[in-house]
C-alpha cells in the first residue's frame, strides 16, 4: 500500500529567497507615516460646548458640558472652568451656581481653558440673567459646536492670541485687501488678522464680520470699512466707514458692567469724515455714509439697542461754537444725521423702510428658513421666553429678527402679536405698534401688557380718557411683583392731571416720588408736575404717637404754667395726638376769600407715677379765613395771600383746668404774627397763677443747598404782660433761634442737626434770666408715602441767673406720624 502522508519538500533555491527576504525586513527602515492629526502638534480645542452668552438665574444650579475634539492633541488635554479668576472645576462637566449676593453688583465671566504641553486655547462666556420662574437651563444653554482653531506654526516664537477673527459673505462676495494680499470671501467663513487694511463690497454683496474682541460687524451692498490697526492705549475696535452702510452688534450686555468693566464699556469706534460714533457693551446700531442731492457727504446714525455716543467732527468751528458738540447721546429706536460742517439736522424716528432695509442684508436666507421650518407648537415658549428677555433689554431690532417668521402664526398665542408691537413701538413706529396690541388684546382681552402699552400710546395722542381707561384695567390685572406697578403711578398721574383730575393727579405724583424703584428721570418728572399742581384735598389729619424720655422732669421753664423747679430725675412719657384741618383755598385756585378751620388735641402721659399729676392734655380749635390775589408782574401772574386766624385752647395738668388761651393772628408767606389772652384757671395759689397779655412772631428763612445739607434758620419771640405780677410771676420776654441743616440720603431716610438757643428774661426784683443750648440730632424715615418715623437725640443745657448756675437735660423721643 501507498503511503498517504503529504510529503513536504523545501528546495535549496526557495530556502535562500526566504533567508534574504527576512534580512531585508530587518536592516531596511520602514517608510510609513501615521496621520497628521497624530504627529503635529496642534493646539487643544473643544468640539462643542456651552453658548457664547449663558442663560443663568441667581440660585439656580446650571449643568454645563463640553466636547473635545478628536485630534490626538485634544484628547491629550486638561479642561479647567475659571469664574472670575476662580477655579471652580476640571473634566468635560461643571455645574455653576451664581449665588445673587455675590454676582448681584459683581459681572460674572467665565472661561473654559484645555491645555496641554504645547499651549492651550481659552473659550470666554458671559451670562445673561433670566428669572428664576420658568427657567430651564438645559433648554437655554444646549450645546452648540465650535469653529476649528488654526494651528500654531512650530517655529513660533510668539505666545498664541486666542483673539479670533472670522468674515463670511452673507449674499454674493467681498474682498479683503491689506498691503499686497487680497482675500476673496465667499461662503465659507475665513480668518484673517486685525490690521490695517479695507473690507468692500459690490452692489449686490453683503458681509459678516465676527470679531471676538468687538462683537459682530455687517457690511451691506456698495461698502467699504477700513481697518485701523490694534493700539494698546485703546480697549475698542477701530474701523471707518468711508462709504456705505454697516451694522454694528457689539458683544457683552448693556447692563453687565461694574467698577472692573466700566472703563472697557466702548467695544467699537466707528469713524467718518463727519462724526466719531462710540458703541457700547451690548449695543446694536446701524451706520450710513452718504452723500444727498447736493453732493454733501453726511453721517446717519440709528441706535437700534443701547445708547450711542456720539462726537461730532468741528475741526473746522470756532472755539465758542465747539462746546455745544461736546456731549450727544442718542438713545433707542433714535436717528441722528451729521453732516461735515456741524449741521445736526433733528433727533427723529427712523423710516421703516430703512430698518427693513437693513433686515434684509443682515439675515441669511438660510436663517429665516430655519426659523421658519422651527415654527411649532414645541418651542413656542422658548421664543417668547427669548422675546421676554429682548423686551425687557429693549433690544427692539433683534426681537423684530425673532419674531418676524412666526408672522403667520400670530394668532396662537396673544404675547406674539404683543411683543411684535412692542418692538414697533421702540423704534417709534407707533401706528404699526397700535395695530399689534390691538390684535395681541382681540386674541386675550385682559392681557395687562398690551392694555399698558395702548395707555401709553393714548397719552402720546392726547386721548387722556381713553389713556385713564386702558392704565387702570393694566393696574386690575398686574401681578403684585411687576416692574410696571412702580411706574403705574406715573403715568395714571399724568392722565389724571391732563383730565384735570388734580387732586388723584397729586396723589399719584406723590407714590411716584417716594418710590425709590422708579427710573430716576420719571421720579424727577413727578416732582415737576407736584410743583404744577396747587390744589389738594380740603382735609388733612396727622395723627403723632411716640414715646420719650425726659431726664430732667422739672426742669426750667418747662411749662410756664408749671412752677419753675429744678429736679435730677427722670421719667419715660407716651404722646399721642391729632391734628385735623380743613381748608377750601386747597380746592381751588381761583382769587377770593376761603374758610377753613381744625383742631387739635395732645395728650402727653407720665409712665413714672411719681409725676402722674403732670400729665397733660392740650385741645385746640382754629377758625381761618385765607384771602388770594394775583398780581401781574413783568407781564406773570403771582399768587398774592395771606391768612387771618382765630384760636383758642384749653391746657388740663392732672386731668383737671389749667390754662385757656384765645388768639387773634395772621399768616404772611414766611411770617406768622398772634396776639392774645392767657388766662391761668387752675386752683394754684394767686401767688403763682399767670394770666395776661401774649404777643408771637415767628419767622423761617430757608437757605438753601449748600454742598450736601439744605440749611434753615427758624426764629420765634414772645412776650408776656401779666395781669398781676407778684414777687414769682413777671413780665417776660423770650428769643429763640434754631438754626438747621438736613441732608437727604435718599427719597426716604433724612438727617438732621440743629441748635436751639433760648433767651428768656422774666421781669422780677432780682431780675431773672435764662440761657438754653439745645443741640438735636434727628433721623426721618418714610416707611410709606404717608408713614414717618422720627428719632430725635437731645442734650438741653440751661444757666440760671440767680443760681442754681446750671441745669442739664438730656431727652430722648421716638415718634411715629401717619399723614393722611
Amino acid at each position: 500500500m501507498k503511503d498517504c502522508h503529504h510529503r513536504f519538500s523545501f528546495s535549496k533555491r526557495n530556502y535562500i529567497l526566504f533567508i534574504y527576504f527576512l534580512f531585508i525586513c530587518f536592516t531596511l527602515k520602514s517608510n510609513a507615516q501615521l496621520p497628521s492629526s497624530l504627529t503635529e502638534n496642534f493646539l487643544p480645542r473643544l468640539q462643542s460646548g456651552p453658548p457664547i452668552k449663558i442663560y443663568a438665574a441667581y440660585d439656580s444650579p446650571i449643568p454645563l458640558k463640553v466636547t473635545l475634539a478628536e485630534d490626538a492633541s485634544s484628547k491629550n488635554s486638561s479642561i479647567s472652568w475659571i469664574l472670575n479668576n476662580k477655579k471652580i472645576c476640571s473634566g468635560i462637566t461643571c455645574e455653576i451656581l451664581l449665588k445673587e449676593k455675590e454676582f448681584k453688583e459683581l459681572t460674572p465671566v467665565l472661561f473654559i481653558i484645555t491645555a496641554n504641553n504645547y499651549g492651550g486655547t481659552t473659550y470666554s462666556y458671559e451670562f445673561k440673567m433670566h428669572t428664576k420662574q420658568g427657567f430651564d437651563s438645559e433648554k437655554w444653554n444646549k450645546e452648540v459646536a465650535y469653529l476649528k482653531q488654526n494651528s500654531i506654526p512650530k517655529d513660533t516664537q510668539n505666545p498664541p492670541n486666542f483673539s479670533s477673527q472670522s468674515v463670511v459673505s452673507l449674499f454674493g462676495k467681498g474682498t479683503l485687501i491689506q498691503n499686497d494680499y487680497m482675500l476673496y470671501i465667499g461662503k465659507v467663513p475665513r480668518k484673517f488678522s486685525w490690521n490695517l487694511g479695507y473690507f468692500e463690497t459690490d452692489n449686490v454683496d453683503a458681509l459678516r464680520i465676527t470679531d471676538s474682541e468687538s462683537g459682530a460687524w455687517f457690511l451691506l451692498p456698495s461698502t467699504r470699512l477700513s481697518l485701523h490697526e490694534e493700539n494698546e492705549d485703546e480697549n475698542s475696535r477701530v474701523a471707518e466707514l468711508n462709504f456705505g452702510s454697516i451694522r454694528t452688534k457689539a458683544s457683552g450686555n448693556l447692563y453687565d458692567t461694574d467698577d472692573k468693566t466700566k472703563d472697557f464699556s466702548t467695544k467699537m469706534i466707528i469713524l467718518t469724515n463727519e462724526a466719531q460714533l462710540n458703541i457700547p457693551r451690548g449695543a446694536d446700531a446701524l451706520i450710513t455714509r452718504e452723500s444727498d442731492k447736493k453732493g454733501d457727504y453726511y453721517t446717519r446714525v440709528i441706535s437700534i439697542g443701547g445708547v450711542i455716543k456720539i462726537i461730532p467732527n468741528v475741526s473746522n468751528l470756532p472755539e465758542q461754537a465747539k462746546e455745544k458738540y461736546k456731549n450727544i447721546y442718542l438713545g433707542s429706536g433714535m436717528e441722528l444725521i451729521i453732516y461735515g460742517n456741524g449741521k445736526l439736522l433733528p433727533v427723529s424716528s427712523p423710516k421703516t423702510a430703512v430698518i427693513d432695509n437693513f433686515l434684509a442684508f443682515t439675515t441669511t436666507p438660510d436663517e429665516l428658513e430655519a426659523r421658519k421650518l422651527a415654527v411649532n407648537d414645541s418651542n413656542l415658549n422658548e421664543v417668547l421666553e427669548k422675546a421676554a428677555i429682548l423686551a425687557q433689554n429693549e433690544e427692539y431690532f433683534e426681537l423684530l429678527n425673532l419674531l418676524a417668521p412666526y408672522q403667520g402664526d400670530f394668532s396662537q398665542n396673544a404675547l406674539l402679536p404683543y411683543y411684535f408691537g412692542f418692538a414697533k413701538k421702540g423704534l417709534f413706529q407707533t401706528f404699526e405698534a397700535k395695530k399689534y396690541f390691538l390684535m395681541a388684546l382681540k386674541l386675550d382681552p385682559k392681557l395687562p401688557y398690551a392694555h399698558w402699552q395702548m395707555g401709553l400710546i393714548y397719552l402720546d395722542e392726547k386721548k387722556y380718557t381713553e389713556a385713564l381707561n386702558e392704565l387702570l384695567i393694566a393696574k386690575k390685572n398686574f401681578t403684585y411683583d411687576e416692574k410696571l406697578n412702580h411706574e403705574y403711578e406715573y403715568y395714571v398721574g399724568v392722565a389724571y392731571y391732563f383730565k384735570n383730575m388734580l387732586q388723584d393727579a397729586k396723589l399719584a405724583f406723590k407714590s411716584a416720588v417716594w418710590d425709590n424703584d422708579l427710573d430716576p428721570a420719571l421720579r424727577q418728572s413727578a416732582a415737576e408736575f407736584l410743583k404744577k399742581i396747587n390744589v389738594d384735598k380740603p382735609w388733612n389729619l396727622i395723627v403723632p404717637i411716640g414715646i420719650q424720655y425726659d431726664g430732667n422732669v422739672l426742669s426750667v421753664a418747662q411749662n410756664q404754667s408749671l412752677p419753675s423747679q429744678y429736679s435730677s430725675q427722670s421719667s419715660w412719657r407716651t404722646v399721642a395726638g391729632g391734628i385735623y384741618s380743613y381748608d377750601t383755598s386747597k380746592t381751588s385756585e381761583e382769587a377770593g376769600w376761603f374758610l377753613g378751620g381744625g383742631g387739635k388735641a395732645f395728650y402727653v402721659k407720665n409712665l413714672t407715677s411719681t409725676f402722674s399729676n403732670l400729665d397733660t392734655l392740650i385741645i385746640e380749635g382754629s377758625v381761618y379765613e385765607t384771602n388770594r390775589n394775583y398780581l401781574e408782574i413783568d407781564g406773570k401772574k403771582e399768587k398774592e395771600g395771606y391768612r387771618l386766624y382765630q384760636t383758642a385752647g384749653t391746657i388740663f395738668v392732672d386731668n383737671s383746668f389749667d390754662t385757656q388761651y384765645f388768639l387773634f393772628g395772621i399768616n404772611y408767606k414766611d411770617l406768622e404774627l398772634n396776639m392774645g389772652i392767657q388766662i391761668d384757671i387752675s386752683t394754684r395759689s394767686t401767688l403763682y397763677q399767670k394770666s395776661g397779655l401774649i404777643y408771637n412772631q415767628y419767622y423761617n428763612m430757608s437757605f438753601g443747598n449748600y454742598g450736601v445739607f439744605k440749611w434753615d434758620l427758624a426764629l420765634q419771640g414772645q412776650e408776656q404782660v401779666m395781669f398781676n405780677t407778684t414777687s414769682s410771676v413777671g413780665h417776660t420776654i423770650e428769643a429763640i433761634a434754631t438754626p438747621s441743616a438736613t441732608y437727604a440720603y435718599d427719597s426716604k431716610t433724612s438727617f438732621k442737626l440743629s441748635n436751639t438757643f433760648d433767651f428768656l428774661y422774666v421781669f422780677l426784683n432780682p431780675l431773672e434770666s435764662y440761657y438754653k443750648f439745645i443741640p438735636t440730632a434727628s433721623v426721618n424715615y418714610f416707611f410709606l408715602d404717608w408713614l414717618i418715623g422720627t428719632l430725635n437725640l437731645s442734650y438741653e443745657y440751661d444757666i440760671v441767673f440767680p443760681g442754681p448756675s446750671n441745669v442739664s437735660r438730656p431727652g430722648f423721643a421716638l415718634l411715629v406720624t401717619g399723614i393722611f
